[in-house]
């Protein structure tokens, strides 16, 4: 009898400390910040308050699904790739899932095999990855981004012309790329000061804008030089888009004027290189034809300075072309 009592006495402090156990377990799962999700068959049999937070679900909305179904469409494979959790070792890597409101959240879980109640169970714990993305995406975004005119910036471009001379490499597609000069940036500096001429590159750059497609790249890549990558463009269909550019500038009535300079490449008749066909496009602008190295030879060059009017200019060279800009050596033409 006695022995049955302490038995019996026993059982119940085994049980008192098991649920005591459970219960603390409990607490400290509901205080972590890491999400946890616990699954057994096709249900989550318990999720945490944070689990609650990243996914913007109450408790029992998520009991009612599986962590799959939060899954993003995109990640889906990648995580049947994974394959499940197992026994002895937790798998870990990035997903992507979908809120409650349809946001997007960067995760880094772990996967593992537990036991609930005797019967083999998955484990899930979550960390919320997404400000550290967005974070990282910003810095990514800065390092190919020029601060003043919010277009592409010289490593965007060497990006973009690599890219592209693979792109055309499988599907036998030309590309185009066009450089443009601010023309007289030394004078509106000069006459209106450089937060006029400040200005006056964040205006072209707005018209680079317009007149790119999504596949396009814009780029600033120097003081006054732009770049505008055209994918699967002719040479003619370039063209067309320059002059449509000088054209709208020509149109605009804000003070100072604006024109530019702009010469074209298509790869890979124009060039088979970055360098060379950067060159091509180079000496078009200023209206060379000597190859690469040589010395240009003095030669006339136009383009649109306003509406109505044409501007002939000798120049030999970009800095011959800056140091004489003077009334003396232009003439109109109405």
């Amino acid at each position: 009898m006695l022995t049955k009592i302490r038995e019996r006495t026993q059982d119940a402090l085994l049980r008192e400390e098991l649920l005591c156990g459970e219960a603390n377990s409990r607490s400290l799962a509901e205080a972590i910040a890491c999400a946890i999700f616990i699954s057994q068959g096709k249900r989550l049999q318990y999720v945490n308050h944070a689990a609650e937070i990243i996914t913007g679900y109450a408790r029992e909305e998520l009991l009612s699904m599986n962590f799959w179904d939060l899954v993003h469409p995109d990640c889906r494979e990648l995580v049947l790739k994974r394959g499940g959790a197992r026994h002895g070792g937790a798998r870990r890597y990035e997903v992507k899932i979908l809120t409650k409101n349809g946001d997007e959240r960067c995760l880094d879980i772990s996967t593992t095999m537990i036991e609930l109640d005797g019967r083999p169970a998955s484990l899930v714990s979550a960390f919320d990855l997404s400000e550290r993305k967005h974070a990282e995406e910003k810095v990514q975004l800065l390092a190919v981004t020029d601060l003043l005119t919010g277009l592409g910036n010289y490593r965007r471009l060497v990006e973009a012309l690599d890219a592209e001379i693979k792109r055309t490499g499988r599907t036998g597609r030309p590309f185009a790329v066009l450089l443009l000069d601010l023309d007289q940036l030394k004078k509106i500096n000069d006459r209106y000061g450089h937060l006029i001429g400040s200005q006056a590159l964040c205006r072209l750059a707005d018209v680079l804008r317009v007149h790119c497609r999504a596949i396009d790249t814009a780029a600033r890549y120097g003081g006054d030089e732009f770049a505008l990558i055209l994918p699967e463009t002719t040479a003619a269909a370039a063209r067309l888009v320059a002059s449509r550019i000088r054209g709208r500038l020509a149109t605009d009535n804000l003070q100072p004027l604006l024109s530019a300079s702009i010469g074209v490449a298509v790869y890979p008749q124009d060039g088979e290189t970055i360098e060379a066909l950067l060159c091509t496009a180079d000496h078009e602008l200023y209206g060379m034809e000597s190859p690469c190295g040589e010395e240009p030879a003095p030669l006339v060059r136009s383009f649109v300075s306003s509406p109505g009017r044409l501007v002939h200019k000798k120049a030999s060279s970009k800095k011959s072309d800056q140091a004489n800009d003077s009334p003396e050596g232009e003439s109109w033409i109405h």
